[in-house]
């Protein structure tokens, strides 16, 4: 059988860096010494003790991106040399690498398959790069754009690896005195430590770091483990694990999962393998005990039937959800900074823009906001053509956040928009409706794919839709063929959410009397921005015929072409939470 690698030129020596952490990596470098194009040099990650120089080049392998992020932070020096490459042998897609601008002049750039053995990247150079800074860079890349920042907290490791999750100058030390090195300029916050020990206090912090030996299960790496790719229809049946595992999961265990109905995990489950399955959106079933957070593990015992595709979907967003609220880098790094009584920023605050010209519909829409939970909300509401009672606004927020601004009824819609924005406390910004359902968790989960999409904008397809009762019908509730956790080039007007900076790099919103959605939308895509469509279970379109900037025919939403399922009254997801009294029905 023809190697991986079989055409690869480097110029040597060269130094295979592999991780061996799980064995997954190395078992592919089988053959790799007698390649002609390779003069290779085998190095075992966990055998490194200091800097290792002299190179032509250097191939950086592991199995996949989570893997590679993780060993990013024991990379050593390894001098100068003209070519960097990373062979990840679990990973179903190929990445493009982006140079830095302080790297030397590059002069090749490939990003490819390796044969049928996962993805290559190279990159040549003019004249001698840094390989320890190209390798850094090549983990940060890896997950694609987005947020790679630590949120405010320094954590180094004393005798162990670093924890998933980019952490690329994390500091690893061979115990938990060295982080109170007084030579050192940036001390950490927390010391992650396999045994604990004293620390004297650090003069630049004016505190010892915090010893942390006991940080619970290890964190999953969102930015790779995630939703994106969900598939809400499947191909075969319940699987095993086994059958589509060799070992350790990994991006392409989780890429050949989507095809099934379910995997099925055994009793002696890793946790970590279990936490990637779960945070993906895989429906899992598990059998024993799990050594994860109680709602993750309630979430995963709920009675689910798996044959009914929307009963499915819910299940696999409440899993995912918990995973990545008790799981992810960003939880455990939450955790950590509350242990150590430092500052972090985690999920960030978010200004909720609500427009109306409605009066009738503002109790309702006070009500979507209020009962959102996961997330700090602060509701900027422009009234349109009418003066609300301030005081119903507060009593119906409780304690909420809020702002209340009027506008003359004949100012444009865009123009009422981009004052709420501009008044907004938060750097992120959501657009909500004043008639359409929201799910207690929805602005969380919109955050939640901001974070682990990295997307510019996020927001949910209008997938359910109730359309009011006209003269030739009565009330129904349509579920339309979208896909979901995909990006896109559309979602839903009233589930917007982006940062204000980009918002004021596009020059506000448009001033447009309607449609200031679609102008939106176009904006980001012309400025080379992502957009990313999340799940569509926690949001529900309202159509009264009537009232509505986005004019449409409501026959329009129940074309055969796209319709997945219809249903008489009133029939949300059970992921809206809907309350009896913001039923149309009156709660009957």
């Amino acid at each position: 059988m023809t190697h991986p690698l079989h055409d690869v030129r480097l110029p040597g020596p060269t130094l295979v860096l592999v991780d061996d952490s799980d064995g997954l990596a190395l078992d592919a470098l089988h053959g790799i010494e007698d390649l002609p194009g390779i003069e290779a040099t085998i190095v075992p990650l966990s055998t490194l003790d200091g800097p290792r120089k002299g190179w032509g080049s250097v191939l950086v392998v592991a199995a996949d991106r989570a893997r590679l992020r993780r060993m990013a932070s024991a990379v050593p020096l390894l001098g100068q040399c003209k070519a960097v490459a990373c062979w990840l042998t679990d990973s179903p897609v190929p990445w493009v690498l982006v140079p830095r601008p302080e790297w030397p002049r590059l002069v090749h750039l490939a990003a490819r398959e390796a044969g049928d053995r996962g993805v290559l990247t190279v990159a040549r150079f003019a004249s001698g790069a840094r390989a320890q800074l190209v390798v850094m860079e090549m983990a940060r890349q890896a997950a694609g754009p987005g947020d790679t920042t630590h949120g405010g907290l320094v954590v180094a490791y004393a005798g162990r690896p670093a924890a998933p999750g980019l952490d690329a100058r994390a500091v690893l030390l061979p115990d938990v005195s060295g982080a109170g090195d007084p030579e050192r300029d940036v001390p950490p916050d927390v010391v992650v430590a396999r045994r604990g020990g004293s620390v004297a206090p650090h003069h630049v912090i004016d505190r010892a770091p915090t010893v942390v030996t006991d940080p619970g299960p290890e964190p999953v790496d969102e930015r790779v483990f995630n939703p994106i790719g969900f598939r809400k229809d499947w191909d075969h049946p319940v699987v095993d694990l086994a059958r589509i595992a060799r070992g350790p999961v990994t991006e392409g265990v989780v890429a050949a999962a989507r095809a099934f109905q379910g995997v099925r995990l055994p009793a002696d489950t890793r946790t970590a393998d279990l936490l990637a399955l779960a945070i993906s959106g895989v429906p899992v079933v598990t059998e024993g005990v799990l050594d994860v957070a109680p709602p993750l593990a309630a979430a995963l015992d709920a009675d689910v039937d798996l044959d009914d595709p929307l009963r499915r979907e819910e299940h696999s967003l409440a899993v995912r959800r918990a995973a990545f609220d008790h799981h992810s880098t960003l939880a455990w790094r939450s955790a950590l900074a509350s242990r150590a009584g430092v500052r972090h920023v985690g999920l960030p605050p978010v200004s909720a823009l609500l427009s109306t010209k409605r009066p009738e519909m503002l109790d309702f829409a006070l009500r979507q906001v209020a009962r959102q939970r996961g997330a700090e909300v602060e509701l900027v509401l422009a009234a349109h053509g009418f003066e609300p009672d301030r005081d119903a606004v507060r009593r119906a927020l409780g304690d909420r956040p809020h702002q209340v601004l009027s506008f003359d009824g004949s100012e444009f819609f865009g123009d009422v928009l981009t004052a709420a924005a501009r008044a907004a406390s938060s750097e992120v910004l959501l657009k909500v409706d004043d008639d359409d359902w929201y799910s207690p968790d929805a602005v969380h989960d919109l955050l939640m794919a901001r974070r682990f999409s990295g997307a510019d904008v996020v927001g949910m397809p209008s997938e359910f839709v109730y359309l009011h009762a006209n003269d030739d019908r009565d009330d129904l509730t349509v579920r339309r063929n979208h896909p979901s956790e995909i990006f896109a080039r559309f979602v839903a007007g009233g589930t917007l959410l982006l940062d204000r900076g980009l918002l004021r790099s596009l020059g506000d919103f448009r001033r447009v009397r309607k449609y200031v959605d679609a102008q939106l939308l176009a904006g980001v895509e012309a400025a080379g921005g992502r957009i990313y469509r999340t799940h569509g279970l926690g949001y529900v379109l309202r159509r009264t015929g009537a009232g509505h900037t986005w004019q449409r025919d409501d026959e329009e939403f129940r074309r055969p072409d796209i319709v997945a399922s219809e249903w008489d009254g009133f029939r949300p997801s059970l992921a809206l939470e809907v309350d009896p009294l913001d039923r149309p029905d009156g709660g009957r």
